[in-house]
């Protein structure tokens, strides 16, 4: 029998494809989600095999937070994240994976052959992430240091992550003159060393800086 899976995604053309598609890799999609809790009120009435996540929905709860969720609704649902976001924690504080999820970018997706199979090894519960480096040395970067990464692209001042982080604005400063030492970003009067932590953030996730 095909194996039933729930779809969360919130762009619209990349869920009906992925829907179209995985019907052709003898999965049967019962159901299709494009919020957070649209998706945990249908889990808990199909209980789906397999849910395929992605990292961003929106404003609130984040893929993560969803999946598990959904391990606490059904602890045997296998997770598939397929994503743009080379590590989960670039797109916010997050919670580590769960237990045998995959971890898929939708950028070095090939086929569906390939989600397929994701989609089995999330069933048998083996740990496998794919395409987990991260762009140069972003890989060596603490969580304090992603965290600050990504509030600086979006845009907040010093004041404002300070404030989001409740500590001072110095620690914020010194946080951010190691955060470029780390990527190796120079002081240089001509360039914005800002716009370059922001350009190196969208880059991550495979966008541009104005996308």
């Amino acid at each position: 029998m095909p194996t039933t899976a729930l779809v969360i995604e919130d762009d619209d053309l990349m869920r009906v494809s992925l829907v179209a598609a995985l019907a052709s890799a003898d999965v049967d999609v019962v159901a299709s989600a494009k919020t957070s809790a649209e998706a945990l009120e249908l889990a808990h009435t199909l209980f789906p095999q397999v849910a395929l996540v992605d990292l961003h929905l929106g404003r609130g709860p984040t893929g993560v937070d969803v999946a598990h969720e959904l391990r606490k609704n059904d602890p045997r649902i296998g997770i598939v994240f397929l994503t743009s976001f080379e590590d989960p924690r670039l797109i916010a504080e997050t919670k580590p994976l769960p237990q045998g999820s995959q971890y898929l970018l939708k950028k070095d997706v090939g086929s569906i052959d390939e989600i397929a199979e994701a989609i089995t090894a999330s069933l048998e519960g083996k740990n496998r992430r794919i395409s987990t480096e991260l762009p140069s040395n972003m890989s060596q970067l603490s969580d304090v240091q992603l965290e600050t990464l990504r509030l600086v692209a979006q845009g907040l001042s010093n004041t404002e992550i300070a404030r989001r982080r409740q500590v001072t604005e110095k620690s914020i400063e010194a946080s951010i003159t190691r955060l470029l030492k780390s990527l190796n970003i120079p002081r240089d009067e001509g360039s914005n060393q800002r716009v370059q932590l922001a350009r190196l953030y969208f880059e991550s996730q495979g966008l541009s800086s104005h996308e």
